[in-house]
């Protein structure tokens, strides 16, 4: 019976080992795929197609998980995600796609979630004791506690002691297309450093809001805190990644810091009917009011300078930052910049002053109405399709409409059947209907 079984794991362990071995290679191949953009951009448009409606556009989650942090219920090696993809969780709502994606098309779509994480990945703790506030000596002689934190989360609570030194450290996913920083709110006094690569991170910002900047990509991120004088209800820290100049809080890097970028998730779509907005929004200028059509093309207009600010593609906005930051944070749109200020389409005057008078809705569409000049304008948008808008001038009297338009390559600008150049800084000069209107058209390219 011993023999039996002795030659029984002899016999699995090769078999084991082979599985194991295969795994780790394909690991390592979708590692270099999440590397490669074509590859990338492949994944993304078969995501956006299939996977979105559950998990969002920005991976960030809906009814499914968020695809982009470090808590992964169901593996994170890249090849249990790439199997959980192809089989799915029908108790939980989501179909496995083996029959629907060739194996090419879903090492694709999981290259992209990879290429788009954020946050930790093998997070550990080490927790050291020390004999009062004023100890700065760190030796291994004062080690009590380690252990690993699979969400991906620092969590300053584990301490137990009054006086101690917690250190967190593991590879970290930053973004690989924007600059970001660790953001410490309610930093003074804490004795908080970062460390990226082994390297010390000078710190930045101010004392109440310091700030350290992270290298792009992937990196292996250290933080530690000494306890010292700071008082044991303030020790729980909130540490938050951002874009540089704070408008933007991305992702939790603490368990205290998850639930306050949680609450800064409020999406409006315009799904059955024309939204009007009147909250700040990242890059554009105070005093737009944003429109969003069930077409999935979104505009600001600013009142202070009558002109349009900004357009987009996509989903309208998430106003919950606004909301949770009681103004201080910016709305975001969820689609993607067509343009936005300082490019815009505007009139081509001598004078920068305008007089915004009110808007009207027409069907629930807003009409606004403003003074240039001396002249009487209004301008509203009509949408043709979900790539395609008019935008549409009148102007009382028979003086021409003289606009300016945002020069990007993925919008063409026509005036009926004449196509318009947007390279003349001076301004297009177009004479209204005998209604007093001139129209727009602006069509988007598909990349």
């Amino acid at each position: 019976m011993k023999r039996l079984t002795f030659l029984f794991v002899f016999i699995l362990f090769p078999m084991a080992f082979a599985a194991t071995a295969n795994a780790n290679d394909l690991d390592e191949t979708l590692r270099v795929k999440s590397q490669n953009p074509q590859v990338t951009e492949q994944g993304q448009k078969l995501f956006e197609q299939i996977c979105a409606s559950c998990h969002a556009k920005d991976l960030s989650g809906a009814t499914g998980f968020n695809l982009k942090d470090g808590e992964w219920v169901h593996g994170s090696a890249p090849s249990q995600i790439l199997n959980n993809v192809k089989t799915g969780f029908l108790n939980a709502g989501m179909p496995g796609f083996k029959a629907v994606f060739n194996e090419t098309e879903l090492e694709a779509i999981v290259a992209y979630v990879l290429s788009k994480r954020e946050g930790w990945g093998d997070l550990s703790y080490k927790l050291y004791q020390l004999n009062g506030a004023d100890d700065t000596q760190v030796t291994e002689d004062k080690l009590i506690k380690t252990g690993e934190l699979p969400k991906g989360l620092a969590d300053f609570s584990i301490p137990e002691v009054k006086h101690y030194f917690i250190e967190f450290e593991g590879d970290f996913y930053a973004p690989k297309d924007k600059d970001t920083q660790v953001w410490l709110q309610w930093g003074f006094p804490h004795e908080l450093n970062v460390f990226v690569n082994g390297e010390h991170v000078e710190k930045g910002g101010t004392a109440w809001f310091p700030t350290w900047r992270l290298q792009r990509g992937k990196q292996r991120l250290k933080v530690t805190y000494r306890s010292g004088t700071s008082k044991l209800n303030q020790r729980n820290l909130i540490l938050i990644g951002t874009n540089l100049d704070l408008t933007v809080k991305l992702f939790p890097l603490s368990t205290k810091a998850k639930g306050i970028v949680e609450e800064k998730k409020y999406e409006i779509k315009a799904a059955g009917e024309i939204l009007v907005q009147r909250k700040r929004i990242l890059d554009l200028p105070p005093s737009t009011v944003s429109i969003g059509f069930p077409s999935k093309l979104n505009y600001g207009f600013n009142t202070k300078s009558c002109s349009v600010v900004g357009l987009w593609q996509g989903e309208m906005l998430n106003i919950g930052p606004n909301i949770a930051g009681r103004g201080e944070d910016p709305s975001l749109p969820l689609g993607e910049w067509v343009f936005h200020a300082p490019k815009q389409l505007k009139h081509a005057t001598e004078s920068a002053a305008c007089r915004y008078k009110r808007y009207r809705l027409e069907e629930g569409n807003p009409v606004f109405s403003y003074e240039l000049e001396q002249n009487q304008y209004t301008l509203t948008a009509i949408p043709r399709s979900s790539n395609t808008l008019d935008f549409v001038y009148t102007v009382i009297g028979p003086q021409p409409v003289k606009l300016v338009l945002p020069d990007m390559p993925q919008v063409r600008w026509r005036h009926g059947d004449k196509q318009l150049s947007p390279l003349d800084p001076q301004g297009t000069v177009l004479k209204p209907n005998k209604d007093g209107r001139v129209v727009i058209t602006a069509t988007l390219q598909q990349p």
